[in-house]
């Protein structure tokens, strides 16, 4: 019996919304320190993330609500996970408030352009890239860490303001290239 073509249409969104479903369950291994768990789970997102996108992509499986629901499944992975680490107090709550508060300034300066009639449509940035590579390294360290019996506190505690720093820039530069694309400079 072969699946049929809806189900087919619809995998991608499926490992999705599954991303999405297991964020409660990451931020309570966290909280647990179920380090193995949360690390596991962690990585299983990762590989989904990479899953789904390569199969809507290479089979032309790419949907509307796919385009909504996959970076929600991300922001909300990376933000229980901080939410997580705060509530164990491995990470001070400054930080996660730095990472949020970036990234509602991205949305909101996407909102006000797409509501003045200039939706943005300037391609990610390296540096955004970077700092979402610099993000997602750092969680994976401290929760594979855990998970392994191996802390550095003093790399760790360095890491947290080069990343809000690199965050804050990446916002700054890509807010600056919206200004000059928006005024045709």
């Amino acid at each position: 019996m072969t699946p049929s073509p809806t189900l087919l249409r619809s995998l991608p969104n499926l490992i999705t919304a599954a991303r999405l479903a297991v964020v409660p369950v990451v931020v309570w291994a966290i909280v647990r320190e179920a380090w193995g768990t949360a690390f596991l789970l962690f990585a299983l997102a990762g590989i989904s993330d990479g899953i789904d996108g390569f199969l809507a992509r290479r089979y032309g499986l790419t949907s509307r609500l796919g385009a909504i629901l996959d970076p929600l499944a991300d922001k909300a992975l990376m933000l229980g996970v901080l939410v997580g680490l705060t509530l164990a107090g491995l990470v001070p709550a400054w930080f996660p408030v730095v990472l949020v508060a970036r990234d509602s300034l991205m949305v909101v300066g996407a909102g006000i352009a797409r509501l003045a009639g200039r939706p943005l449509d300037t391609p990610p940035l390296l540096v955004g890239k970077l700092n979402t590579a610099g993000q997602i390294a750092f969680l994976a360290w401290l929760l594979g860490g855990r998970a392994l019996g191996i802390e550095a506190p003093a790399a760790e505690a360095l890491a947290m303001p080069a990343l809000a720093g690199l965050s804050v820039a990446s916002a700054a530069i890509q807010g600056l290239r919206s200004m000059r694309t928006r005024s045709g400079a």
